[in-house]
This record gives structure tokens, sequence and C-alpha cells, in this order.
């Protein structure tokens, strides 16, 4: 009887070395590639990115996208470019056209439209100076909280509001005398609105009004601490409460 033996070698097909085989090669996912952002002509000049990270800018709602969110002051601001009296708030965004809708007041006053990112990157304004992005400024930001026009009629809504100003009210007796009381709340309005006239609403220190009701208790507070120091600077006492709200570890 004679035995039949396999010689194929190991690893040689059947049918030859040259014989079709099939090999399952493991799956490779290729990572998606990254966004790009468009070219700059004023980077070096400017000293920091006219354009936001690029997953950054992916994010930010398209052309048309907040029509109906709402009250014009509640549009959430995704971006804000400045120079001199001049400033461009960004609500949408044409990735492919480069073009955003938003909010530009060139210091004659407001007014909302179309707005080529790329003709804002490449244009000097005054003394030559480039235009900047605001790196403090948070996204999402809603237009009443950035934009002064909205921020003064949120503001003055605020102002037609009854508030107490660090006081409960007649149920509660009243910790301060009269006098003290009147410079408190005098010092009070004084810190809510350095805020708002200085445009800090949004950055770091000073996220949301209910922050800067904080911030202005603890401004009359250092006031009336000083003994009403009309010396006293406002910029010493937002620098505290920045470390107060931030501490560095």
């Amino acid at each position: 009887m004679t035995e039949s033996i396999n010689r194929q070698p190991q690893g040689i097909p059947a049918g030859g070395q040259f014989a079709p085989t099939a090999h399952a090669e493991p799956e490779v996912a290729l990572p998606a590639p990254a966004p790009e952002r468009p070219a700059e002509t004023q980077r070096s000049r400017r000293g920091h990115d006219f354009y936001p990270p690029a997953e950054q800018m992916a994010s930010w709602p398209k052309l048309y996208e907040t029509d109906n969110d709402g009250p014009i002051g509640d549009k959430p601001i995704q971006a804000h470019y400045f120079q001199g009296g001049m400033d461009w708030y960004i609500a949408e965004y044409d990735s492919g056209e480069n073009v955003a809708f938003g909010y530009v007041n060139l210091g004659l006053g407001g007014e909302w439209g179309y707005i080529d990112l790329g003709e804002v990157e490449s244009v000097r304004g005054q003394m030559g100076l480039p235009i900047e992005r605001d790196l403090d400024f948070k996204p999402g930001t809603p237009a009443k909280e950035c934009i002064p026009k909205y921020r003064d009629e949120a503001a003055a809504d605020v102002d037609d509001e009854v508030h107490d100003f660090g006081w409960d009210g007649p149920d509660e007796p009243d910790p301060l005398s009269p006098e003290d009381r009147k410079l408190w709340d005098e010092h009070h309005r004084f810190a809510f609105n350095y805020v708002h006239d200085g445009n800090l609403l949004g950055v770091t220190g000073f996220e949301d009004r209910d922050t800067v009701e904080r911030f202005a208790g603890f401004a009359a507070n250092a006031y009336m601490e000083s003994g009403w120091d009309g010396m006293l600077d406002m910029r010493t006492i937002a620098e505290k409460w920045r470390d107060q709200e931030r501490p560095v570890d």
C-alpha cells in the first residue's frame, strides 16, 4: 500500500508558489484629516493667530443656523476681533467661502452683515496695525453680554429691576447706616458698570452676570473697608478679585 505524502512546502500554496492566495490584511483606520484654517498675511505683525484653532472654527454655527434662536441679544457670538475703535463679532461662518455673519462697528455705529474674514485679516487699521483677535473671548457668549449696544440695553432692563445690594430688605435690619448704605450702593453700581462699560463681561473672572454681581459686592466692600477711599483703584480691586476667583496653584 502506497502512502500518499503531501510534499507541499510550508508557506507555498497548492498549485505553486505563484498561485493566487487570499490574504487577510488587518484593517487600518486612517485618522480623518485635520480641518484647515485659511492662510494669514499679517501673522508676524499681529503676534498671534488671527483664526482660532481649526477644531473650534469647525464647531461655529453655519450661515443662517442661529436665525431662530430667539431675541437678537441672545444670539451666541463665537469670536471677537478689534482694532482701535473698530469691532467685529462673529456669529455664523461658512468655511468654504471664509465668510462670516456678525455684528460690525467701524466706529460710526454698528450693524449686522456678512464679513469677509480674509479681507479683515489682511487689512491694516489705525497706525497701520493689523486687526487682532480677542484671545480672552469666550465662544458662545450672548450678544447682550459682549456687544455694547445689546449689553447697554440689557443693563437698562436690569436697572429697572429691584436689586438687593447686600441687604435682605425690610424684613431684616440694615447693618449699615443710611449714609454708608448710600455709598455702598453707589460703589456697587459703579463696579457693576465698570465691567459692562469696559467690555469685560464674559472674560476670565467675569464669566456671567451672577459673577459680576458678586464682584460688585466685593468691590463695594473693599471701598467700605478702606473708609471710602476715593483713591482706591478699581483695576487693583479687579485684579484681587481675579486672584480670588482663579487662584494660581
